[in-house]
Protein backbone atom coordinates (compact mmCIF):
# COMPACT_ATOMS: atom_id res chain seq x y z
CA UNK A 1 0.00 0.00 0.00
CA UNK A 2 2.90 2.38 0.72
CA UNK A 3 4.22 1.87 -2.83
CA UNK A 4 0.86 2.84 -4.25
CA UNK A 5 0.88 6.03 -2.15
CA UNK A 6 4.34 7.07 -3.38
CA UNK A 7 3.33 6.28 -6.95
CA UNK A 8 0.24 8.43 -6.60
CA UNK A 9 2.23 11.35 -5.21
CA UNK A 10 4.76 11.04 -8.05
CA UNK A 11 2.06 11.03 -10.70
CA UNK A 12 0.34 13.99 -9.03
CA UNK A 13 3.58 15.95 -8.90
CA UNK A 14 4.32 15.11 -12.54
CA UNK A 15 0.84 16.20 -13.62
CA UNK A 16 1.19 19.54 -11.86
CA UNK A 17 4.88 20.16 -12.51
CA UNK A 18 4.97 19.06 -16.16
CA UNK A 19 2.82 21.87 -17.55
CA UNK A 20 4.62 24.42 -15.37
CA UNK A 21 7.96 23.24 -16.72
CA UNK A 22 6.74 23.49 -20.31
CA UNK A 23 5.33 26.97 -19.68
CA UNK A 24 8.63 28.08 -18.17
CA UNK A 25 10.61 26.84 -21.15
CA UNK A 26 8.26 28.56 -23.59
CA UNK A 27 8.33 31.88 -21.72
CA UNK A 28 12.07 31.72 -21.19
CA UNK A 29 12.86 31.05 -24.84
CA UNK A 30 14.67 33.94 -26.47
CA UNK A 31 12.57 36.55 -28.24
CA UNK A 32 13.56 36.79 -31.86
CA UNK A 33 13.19 39.42 -34.53
CA UNK A 34 10.54 38.78 -37.16
CA UNK A 35 11.39 40.83 -40.25
CA UNK A 36 8.54 39.37 -42.32
CA UNK A 37 5.93 40.45 -39.78
CA UNK A 38 7.61 43.85 -39.58
CA UNK A 39 7.34 44.44 -43.33
CA UNK A 40 3.76 43.12 -43.43
CA UNK A 41 2.77 45.35 -40.50
CA UNK A 42 4.29 48.41 -42.16
CA UNK A 43 2.50 47.66 -45.42
CA UNK A 44 -0.77 47.33 -43.49
CA UNK A 45 -0.12 50.76 -41.96
CA UNK A 46 0.31 52.26 -45.44
CA UNK A 47 4.09 52.49 -45.30
CA UNK A 48 5.19 50.82 -48.49
CA UNK A 49 6.53 53.25 -51.06
CA UNK A 50 9.79 53.86 -49.23
CA UNK A 51 12.87 54.73 -51.31
CA UNK A 52 14.84 51.50 -51.57
CA UNK A 53 11.77 49.31 -50.98
CA UNK A 54 11.42 46.69 -48.29
CA UNK A 55 15.18 46.22 -47.74
CA UNK A 56 15.46 49.92 -46.89
CA UNK A 57 12.50 49.65 -44.50
CA UNK A 58 14.17 46.72 -42.81
CA UNK A 59 17.46 48.58 -42.54
CA UNK A 60 15.62 51.57 -41.05
CA UNK A 61 13.99 49.27 -38.48
CA UNK A 62 17.34 47.89 -37.39
CA UNK A 63 18.71 51.44 -37.08
CA UNK A 64 15.75 52.31 -34.88
CA UNK A 65 16.53 49.26 -32.72
CA UNK A 66 20.08 50.53 -32.31
CA UNK A 67 18.84 53.95 -31.29
CA UNK A 68 16.52 52.36 -28.72
CA UNK A 69 19.40 50.41 -27.20
CA UNK A 70 21.40 53.66 -27.00
CA UNK A 71 18.62 55.19 -24.91
CA UNK A 72 16.39 57.03 -27.36
CA UNK A 73 12.72 56.96 -26.41
CA UNK A 74 10.00 55.80 -28.81
CA UNK A 75 8.56 59.34 -28.76
CA UNK A 76 11.92 60.82 -29.80
CA UNK A 77 12.22 58.33 -32.64
CA UNK A 78 8.68 59.04 -33.80
CA UNK A 79 9.34 62.79 -33.93
CA UNK A 80 12.63 62.21 -35.74
CA UNK A 81 10.95 59.92 -38.28
CA UNK A 82 8.36 62.57 -39.11
CA UNK A 83 11.01 65.28 -39.36
CA UNK A 84 13.32 63.29 -41.64
CA UNK A 85 10.44 62.07 -43.74
CA UNK A 86 9.20 65.63 -44.30
CA UNK A 87 12.71 66.75 -45.20
CA UNK A 88 13.20 63.90 -47.68
CA UNK A 89 9.72 63.61 -49.15
CA UNK A 90 7.90 66.83 -48.40
CA UNK A 91 4.13 66.47 -48.12
CA UNK A 92 4.39 62.81 -49.14
CA UNK A 93 6.30 61.97 -45.97
CA UNK A 94 5.11 59.96 -43.00
CA UNK A 95 2.16 61.15 -40.99
CA UNK A 96 2.60 61.24 -37.20
CA UNK A 97 0.38 58.14 -37.02
CA UNK A 98 2.55 56.28 -39.53
CA UNK A 99 5.71 57.32 -37.70
CA UNK A 100 4.19 55.97 -34.48
CA UNK A 101 3.30 52.73 -36.26
CA UNK A 102 6.84 52.51 -37.62
CA UNK A 103 8.36 52.78 -34.16
CA UNK A 104 5.78 50.49 -32.53
CA UNK A 105 6.19 47.77 -35.16
CA UNK A 106 9.95 48.09 -34.88
CA UNK A 107 9.69 47.48 -31.14
CA UNK A 108 7.24 44.61 -31.50
CA UNK A 109 8.72 42.81 -34.50
CA UNK A 110 12.42 43.63 -34.78
CA UNK A 111 13.70 44.46 -31.32
CA UNK A 112 11.21 43.11 -28.78
CA UNK A 113 13.89 42.93 -26.09
CA UNK A 114 14.77 46.64 -26.39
Amino acid sequence: MAALGRHGRFVGTALVGGPLLVAGVVWASPVQADPISYINDLHSAGIRDFDGGDPALLQLGYKLCSQLTYGATPQQLQALAVQRSDTDRGPNGLTPQQAGDLVNYTLADLCPSA
